[in-house]
């Protein structure tokens, strides 16, 4: 990281190794998605479309995708957190994901890349398709989450709409919540039950 200038580390998820391209490093300046190779310090890739700081990255497990969220932006009259979908090969934007204010503390991947999960400082826990970028769940929680890990995914039901499993909670509760598709109405609904 010694030739990172600029990167603080001052939020934990914002660096990462990409899984299929060995030694691509991804992490952030302030606003600007940074895809740098290790081998060679002078191969960098600078991403834009923040207006504030990025504050949590996710790499899909096919290394295709990269999510990225901010802090709320003070530039509008709400703290909206937007979290972009970057394409990997063309570094460009596939999406930009509302619903998310004051800051994105976590976002994650499913293990098949077709979904993606964040947790927002404002109590908010968002499930996206990643397909078309609709919300399949959002949730306002008591408290802020901190913890969030998709499990492995189920097949043995229905191999075409497998069932996933997310994991999510804070310092007082764990909750297991269940993304289960529902064959009469074609669409995917979570179930959550607390440990």
């Amino acid at each position: 990281m010694d030739h990172s200038i600029g990167y603080n580390g001052k939020y934990p998820d914002t660096i990462k190794f990409h899984p299929t391209m060995e030694n691509t490093l991804i992490y952030n300046i302030g606003g600007l998605l940074v895809v740098e190779n290790l081998q060679d310090k002078h191969k960098q890739e600078f991403l834009r479309g923040h207006d504030m700081e990025i504050t949590a990255i996710a790499v899909s497990n096919s290394g295709n995708m990269i999510a990225t969220g901010q802090k709320g932006t003070v530039f509008q009259r709400t703290a909206d957190a937007p979290i972009i979908l970057w394409n990997m090969q063309t570094k460009k934007p596939m999406a930009v994901l509302r619903g998310v204010q004051d800051q994105v503390l976590k976002l994650q991947f499913s293990p098949d890349d077709k979904f993606l999960a964040c947790i927002g400082q404002n109590s908010t826990f968002i499930v996206w398709k990643v397909q078309d970028g609709q919300p399949i769940h959002t949730r306002v929680t008591e408290m802020p989450l901190s913890l969030l890990k998709w499990g492995e995914l189920d097949t043995s039901v229905n191999p075409k709409h497998p069932t996933y499993t997310l994991v999510t909670g804070n310092a007082n509760q764990v909750t297991i919540n269940r993304l289960e598709f529902d064959i009469s109405s074609m669409q995917y609904f979570l179930n959550s039950a607390n440990c």
